[in-house]
């Protein structure tokens, strides 16, 4: 569902992966007026697994390049009441879909779905603004902790310590999946202005082929995991579980192979 985001008609792709789903909407703003970027996400559900989508899509390649600028250039500044510093640019982008109507959709879901699970994605810009979803839902007391699923792909780093730490204390389903030398996850690097990964991170060091070994690593940083490495390939960041994240553009009919089960 992360890489369907990338697509114009991720509707197909919800339709392909699951018999029993419903398909509320895709939504696109420009999330950052200065440079024009766009910023799209969609809600859906799949009734099969009982379970509402939020998935966010990530930057575009020049947009991911100047997001990285923003990253370093500016400090994280104050939000969740307070409690924690979040990287301006993520918050912006994922403040403007929320308002455009993501967190309606989602309510709407909700309500007509209240003993569902909330699936939360996305990938590199997508991935952090995920995490944003699910630590302002968790805040907002707006769904069951316990019911929140969070999984991202290439997600940067989003806050400071505090962010992490918060992020950790709500939401005990959240895992950070990374490819092998992936260079996204090490930015803006933790360095700068006290930006912390929060917990978990799933580490493929290697082609993530099927059958391939992963590393867990249940803390917020640690050094057996992905930041063990230096040598860091922005091309790794592309393509994860051997798919690359722009294949939503043409469906996603043949991929999983559970639909018949759901």
């Amino acid at each position: 569902m992360a890489s369907s985001a990338y697509s114009e008609h991720p509707e197909i792709c919800v339709k392909d992966n699951y018999n029993q789903s419903e398909f509320k909407r895709r939504i696109k703003v420009n999330c950052d007026t200065l440079k024009n970027d766009n910023c799209v996400a969609f809600t859906a559900v799949t009734h099969s697994n009982k379970a509402i989508i939020i998935s966010f899509r990530g930057s575009e390649d020049l947009e991911g390049i100047m997001e990285i600028i923003d990253v370093i250039k500016v400090p994280p500044t104050a939000e969740f009441g307070g409690k924690a510093k979040v990287n301006h640019y993520f918050y912006n982008a994922f403040n403007a879909l929320w308002a455009s109507g993501i967190k309606d959709d989602f309510l709407s879901l909700k309500n007509k779905n209240p003993n569902y699970e909330l699936w939360i994605t996305g990938h590199s810009l997508g991935g952090a603004m995920a995490s944003l979803a699910a630590a302002t839902i968790a805040t907002s007391n707006l769904f069951p902790l316990d019911k929140i699923k969070l999984v991202t792909f290439g997600e940067p780093r989003i806050g400071d310590k505090t962010y992490a730490e918060l992020h950790d204390s709500l939401i005990p389903y959240a895992y950070r999946i990374i490819h092998n030398h992936d260079i996204f996850p090490h930015e803006p690097p933790s360095w700068i202005y006290g930006y912390q990964h929060h917990k978990s991170e799933v580490w493929y060091n290697n082609d993530m082929a099927v059958g391939d070994s992963y590393v867990e690593c249940d803390e917020d940083e640690s050094k057996k995991c992905s930041e063990s490495v230096v040598n860091l390939n922005p091309l790794d960041h592309q393509s994860y579980y051997n798919v690359k994240v722009i294949f939503a553009n043409s469906g996603c009919d043949g991929w999983n192979p559970y639909k018949n089960k759901f």
